[in-house]
């Protein structure tokens, strides 16, 4: 089951009991968010499968033939989110030493199984908006400037002031001057935590010290906060907690 798309999570099936399979097959295919990129009968079929194809989580059984999953699991060096499933009960502390996410004991019922399924799916949430965050953050845009090019974390930009057909980019040690405008320049900037709060002035919001009155503190320069932009200001404040 090859090209499969990168929004959706992966799922591998490693089980040698045919009534089994298809009962987490069906399962599966009662959750839109899953995808079923391999069913396997033993560990080897499941490791070809692994060393192929994207694989966001398992399925696993631990009584099979040739090589019993937690066995299997010790052996390999980057392992995705692992629920095992099996009959036998007394496997389960060493299931956990080994950072399952869940142990489904069989026959585990529909809503069993869609317990464990949304405690990954809660966690992958939190792994894609910390990565957004991080990404935002450490995203780089290139100012020019005269004959010179300089590469500019956003997370450096205190806030950028218009003059005339020029900018002044503030960082936290430094600014540089641009040949632009404010509504250029914003929409280079996408969505990662700036604001404009006047005519002349785009700020990030993270580095705000405090607000006084019509005016907002950055790195101790007093802003001027126009009227028609305070409520989408404070709006953006609570996005940015």
């Amino acid at each position: 089951m090859n090209n499969i798309p990168e929004n959706t999570i992966n799922c591998l099936i490693v089980e040698d009991e045919p009534l089994s399979q298809e009962i987490l097959e069906s399962y599966i295919e009662n959750c839109p968010e899953l995808k079923i990129a391999g069913i396997c009968k033993d560990a080897l079929q499941a490791n070809q499968i692994l060393n192929s194809e994207r694989i966001d989580l398992i399925f696993l059984d631990i009584n099979m033939p040739i090589l019993n999953g937690i066995d299997w699991l010790k052996t390999l060096d980057e392992v995705p989110e692992v629920i095992f499933t099996t009959a036998y009960p007394e496997h389960a502390v060493e299931g956990f030493n080994l950072n399952a996410l869940d142990y489904l004991l069989k026959p585990f019922s529909f809503d069993r199984f869609l317990k464990a399924v949304n405690k990954f799916l809660s966690i992958k949430k939190r792994q894609i908006a910390v990565s957004s965050e991080l990404s935002d953050s450490e995203k780089t845009i290139m100012l020019k400037s005269g004959k010179k090019t300089y590469p500019v974390k956003l997370s450096e930009i205190n806030y950028i002031e218009s003059d005339g057909d020029y900018l002044k980019v503030q960082l936290t040690d430094r600014h540089i001057i641009i040949h632009d405008t404010l509504k250029n320049f914003i929409s280079k900037l996408g969505n990662s935590g700036f604001f404009r709060i006047h005519r002349s002035y785009i700020i990030n919001v993270k580095k705000i010290e405090y607000i006084e009155g019509n005016q907002v503190c950055i790195a101790s320069k007093m802003i001027p906060i126009a009227t028609s932009y305070r409520e989408g200001l404070q709006q953006a404040i609570e996005k940015e907690q």
